[in-house]
């Protein structure tokens, strides 16, 4: 059988379009990773009932012939965009508890396209930070070891660390970042994904936290450039 939480985006969006397997199975198969890999601390809140209930939506969609782009796609949320009545915390102790009452573009963008929410995910405090060791929950752990074999944990860069180990530990198979100096770009580059600075203003900063709003960007991280691309396309506006 197929191990879907090694599948792309692409591959996921196009199996599931196909019938080849359910998003909810594939919503399944990802928090089950997520649950088994605490020890990284990619995520700081996790959230299988949204996943599973935009799965649950994704599969009645593709019976009614209504799918969305991302109908069937799980992901992971960086914890510095607001959501929806899920805690958002930047990775402080000062918003720990802050539960928003409204949710980001970013994000509300990406759950119109059908896009199931697996958590929010570890980052450096602040977004201030290139190894994620700043967060108060904890330092993220890149899934990586180096080749001498030596069992030494290392950084996955940062700011966007949660991002980049989640989706290098197959726990997502993309997720949101932010960048302003490197924190999308570096975390990806750390771990062998890819991951895109849109220019400035291609996608929106509304209920992003920020840390300097005239270079923070928001982009997309990801296995490989399509499926960025496929990210970006939804995120973007």
């Amino acid at each position: 059988m197929t191990d879907l939480t090694n599948l792309t985006v692409a591959q996921i969006r196009d199996g599931h379009r196909a019938g080849d397997f359910s998003a909810v199975e594939v919503a399944e198969a990802f928090s089950a990773n997520v649950a088994g890999a605490k020890a990284l601390n990619a995520f700081i809140v996790e959230t299988p009932e949204h996943a599973l209930a935009a799965a649950k939506a994704a599969d009645a969609d593709r019976a009614a012939g209504t799918l969305k782009p991302l109908s069937g796609v799980p992901i992971g949320m960086k914890d510095l965009f607001a959501t929806n009545g899920v805690q958002t915390t930047a990775a402080s102790h000062m918003l720990e508890g802050f539960v928003p009452r409204y949710e980001s573009t970013v994000s509300a963008k990406l759950w119109d396209a059908g896009a199931g929410m697996l958590g929010k995910l570890n980052l450096d405090q602040f977004a201030m930070g290139s190894s994620n060791e700043t967060s108060y929950f904890g330092n993220v752990i890149s899934p990586w070891r180096r080749k001498d074999g030596g069992n030494a944990a290392l950084a996955p860069g940062g700011s966007s660390g949660g991002s980049s180990t989640a989706i290098a530990a197959r726990l997502c198979p993309a997720a949101t970042g932010t960048d302003t100096g490197g924190s999308i770009r570096q975390p990806a580059a750390f771990t062998g994904i890819s991951g895109i600075k849109p220019t400035y203003g291609r996608c929106s900063r509304w209920g992003i936290v920020a840390f300097a709003s005239s270079l923070d960007q928001a982009g997309p991280m990801a296995r490989d450039v399509r499926d960025c691309a496929i990210m970006l396309e939804n995120m973007a506006g």
